[in-house]
């Protein structure tokens, strides 16, 4: 490899091992150890632990007393100035905070991210059914209400990648059949809004409806309930003008 190659290769190599590190982190990874690191990022040691270093002195990591790693407050502070969080959360948040007086359940917000449901806020109380759902975590599209409304308004290229994937199955009532899903999809689609029954955990289910601004969906909002309080003829409804809520926040 000649110099000149070298020295555009580098900092690309760098840059995607240091993301393959930062990808290592999630709701139930919330700090990790060295070993851990190079196991799950596939590095060796050695490489794992200068480039891990390199991002505790940037501030996108940090390391406790335990020596463990956890994600640094640098990331935080830039992710803050992302579209997403500062434009939609905050033209949301009065209508989401309205929606759960209103309502008393799980309220939740959710975008489409690389082929995932990524909850970018939720809200919920002592009533509200205990889920597995957290800010900045994800979830199956094809086994939640706000993943199902993204999945249906995705272009038919995106949906048919999708569903020729594996499809996980986290309860025996989740739908994987791709027939069944692509009926389903086409259904969310034309009535405007997802209903779910024990889907992603037992004993719960969830409806939710589009985010539509100018034409295209830009995210989703729902509710998750317990079965016996499922009433999807009033929560469509009051879904429905929480949307619309929204949509006129985003334009102002």
């Amino acid at each position: 490899m000649s110099p000149a190659r070298a020295q555009t290769g580098a900092p690309t190599a760098l840059l995607e091992r240091a993301m393959k590190l930062l990808g290592c982190f999630g709701p139930t990874r919330q700090a990790l150890s060295l070993t851990e690191l190079a196991a799950m990022s596939e590095l060796p040691i050695s490489t794992c632990h200068r480039i891990a270093n390199t991002l505790v002195d940037g501030g996108f990591l940090m390391r406790g007393a335990d020596r463990k790693y956890r994600v640094g407050t640098r990331l935080w502070t830039i992710a803050q100035h992302a579209p997403l969080s500062e434009r939609l959360r905050e033209s949301a948040l009065p209508t989401l905070a309205r929606l759960y007086e209103e309502t008393g359940e799980n309220i939740t917000l959710a975008v489409f991210d690389r082929g995932q449901a990524l909850y970018v806020d939720r809200l919920v109380g002592e009533r509200s059914v205990p889920t597995i759902i957290r800010v900045g975590g994800h979830l199956p599209l094809h086994t939640t209400g706000v993943g199902k409304v993204l999945l249906a308004y995705q272009s038919q290229s995106v949906i048919d990648r999708y569903l020729s994937a594996q499809l996980i199955r986290p309860t025996p009532h989740s739908v994987t059949a791709p027939d069944l899903l692509r009926t389903e999809l086409a259904l969310v689609k034309e009535r405007g809004y997802a209903i779910t029954r024990e889907e992603m955990t037992a004993g719960s289910g969830s409806i939710a409806v589009p985010i539509i601004r100018n034409g295209t969906c830009v995210a989703a909002i729902g509710v998750v309930v317990h079965l016996a309080r499922l009433d999807a003829t009033r929560l469509v409804a009051t879904l429905r003008a929480a949307s619309r809520s929204i949509s006129d926040e985003l334009a102002r």
